[in-house]
């Protein structure tokens, strides 16, 4: 037994110093890849303190406006599909898809011999009448007619002169015309064919009537007037482009969705042609709210959002320090603070996620690369932030990265 103890101590020995070993070394990875997950800087009394790689932007002055971005479909306030009035074939179909027509045009003639029969009709019951009508009349006069007969008479007088007008009615519905001016985008019918009344023929649509319809939050609608401009533009068919105003807000809210319908018109300009709008179209409507001058901005980026508040990490003395922020207005890339941090402040804009308040930070830039310590000029900041979609400009695009402290 004593001899096999002999035999596997210098073993054990041997895998504790392996192990041993292998920290250490681990230390001095960590301590050459000063931008992986975080770092562990060593004091001489051998105490490790973690030290993160952020990326940090300072907070500015600038102007930023407010919007409201919503989705809608293009439709025509003013449009209407014409139905048949009278029963019969069609002899004659004048319009076809994409023709304009002015209000009143005749746009189709329907067969009319029933309806030209009736009128003759009702005007020879009609002449019959005012001839019973005029002898009983006489006849009264005279004291050889009763009273009944005379009421009798006018009645059936007034009834013959309804049924001719009913009857001229009649004739006048086999033609078919546009109750509006517009152009006719959809034809139901072919010429030659038999409809009966309320058969639809062709639909019309006036093109200066298109509005987009949107639904925006309740708590955006103190910020929103009639009048107020409207940016449209196409989203499936690129390239069309419109400045709308609002014309309508609803006056109640939907409580299902807690939002509210805006009605914006679109300039008449915008509509119909090669590169305008039609109705059914998908389109982004963006309604400018509010703008703010000289506000304090900062990336969205920076913000750190924990239940009902929101914080950013600034940076002081090379050490994170959790702060609590208000925020006001905001657009795509950068955000107004109310409260909570002043302009030249730097603040983290990447890494938050292993941060803690008083931990302290090393700056890389947006690749990860460190930044040296003691460089100035471009050296110790990074360009102009561009956002992955490659476009610039805005608020966000005067961004800056800091350098050294």
């Amino acid at each position: 037994m004593h001899r096999l103890l002999r035999k596997l101590l210098p073993i054990g020995c041997s895998s504790v110093f392996v192990v041993a070993g292998c920290g250490v070394s681990m230390g001095g990875r960590g301590g050459r890849h000063g931008h992986g997950e975080g770092t562990a800087d060593t004091d001489g009394a051998g105490e490790e303190e973690v030290v993160v790689p952020v990326v940090v932007d300072r907070v500015r002055k600038g102007e930023i406006t407010g919007r409201v971005v919503a989705a809608s479909t293009i439709e025509a306030e003013r449009q209407v599909t014409v139905h048949a009035e009278a029963t019969g074939r069609i002899l004659d179909l004048r319009v076809e898809e994409g023709q304009k027509v002015r209000p009143r045009e005749v746009i189709a003639r329907i067969e009319g011999d029933a309806q030209a029969a009736g009128l003759l009709r009702a005007k020879t019951n009609l002449e019959k009448a005012r001839m019973d009508f005029e002898r009983i009349r006489s006849l009264h006069a005279k004291g050889a007619a009763t009273d009944e007969e005379l009421e009798s008479a006018r009645i059936a007088y007034e009834t013959a002169r309804i049924d001719l007008r009913d009857r001229q009615r009649d004739v006048r519905t086999t033609k078919v015309r546009a109750p509006m001016g517009g152009t006719v985008t959809e034809r139901f019918v072919n010429e030659g064919a038999f409809v009966t009344s309320g058969a639809q023929i062709v639909s019309i649509v006036d093109f200066s009537s298109l509005v987009a319809r949107v639904f925006i939050p309740e708590r955006e609608l103190d910020r929103v007037q009639v009048g107020q401009p409207a940016e449209v533009v196409g989203k499936a068919a690129t390239g069309r482009r419109a400045a709308g105003k609002v014309l309508r807000i609803a006056p109640v809210v939907d409580p299902a969705t807690g939002t509210v319908k805006v009605t914006v018109a679109l300039p008449p300009e915008a509509a119909g042609g090669d590169r305008g709008f039609l109705p059914g179209m998908y389109a982004e409507v963006t309604l400018t709210t509010d703008r703010h001058e000289g506000a304090t901005l900062l990336s969205k980026a920076a913000l750190v959002h924990e239940e009902a508040s929101t914080y950013v990490f600034v940076v002081e003395d090379d050490k994170a320090k959790k702060v609590e922020v208000k925020t006001g207005l905001e657009d795509k890339d950068v955000v107004e603070i109310v409260s909570g941090v002043e302009p030249g402040q730097e603040v983290v804009v990447a890494g938050q996620s292993a941060l803690e308040d008083g931990v302290k930070i090393r700056r890389v830039d947006e690749k990860g690369r460190p930044i040296e310590e003691g460089a100035t000029g471009e050296a110790s900041t990074s360009a102009v932030a561009t956002p992955k979609d490659g476009r610039g400009g805005g608020a966000d695009a005067d961004r800056t990265r800091s350098g050294a402290p």
